[in-house]
């Protein structure tokens, strides 16, 4: 297994806890076309609790720790399981949804010995728009 297969399989094993995590890990949810993106940090701690975020998407930014620019916003919950993520982010007064973000794992393709772990969904930013979206971790 190559170096991103052992990153990716890593970043699987702290976001469903089922095993300890070695690092930090940052979580990438892009479109194909490159139009929208979601990231985000991941710590040693069980469950999906992201340290940090940001979010790209038809020109705007958004990030929990702005700068440049970006517009300031919260993650206002985040849950995975055995089945997927889930994450909503809000805007900075934690007032409203400004994004979510839903994925799955393909069990098919993560049960296969040597096979990366993939995670498909959608990341959808009212007013803004929704992509299909693949995650992996870095």
């Amino acid at each position: 297994m190559g170096a991103i297969g052992k990153c990716a399989t890593a970043a699987l094993a702290m976001v469903f806890s089922i095993s300890p995590a070695l690092a930090t890990e940052n979580i990438i949810c892009s479109s194909a076309d490159q139009k929208a993106a979601l990231s985000f940090l991941i710590g040693t701690t069980p469950g999906l609790v992201p340290l940090a975020l940001t979010m790209d998407a038809n020109g705007k930014q958004w990030a929990t720790k702005p700068e440049d620019g970006a517009t300031a916003i919260l993650i206002a919950q985040a849950f995975s399981d055995d089945e997927g993520m889930k994450i909503d982010i809000s805007d900075e007064n934690a007032e409203r949804i400004v994004a979510r973000l839903r994925v799955r794992l393909r069990v098919s393709q993560a049960h296969e010995e040597g096979a990366e772990p993939v995670f498909a969904g959608t990341l959808h930013i009212p007013g803004v728009g929704a992509w299909p979206v693949t995650c992996s971790g870095e």
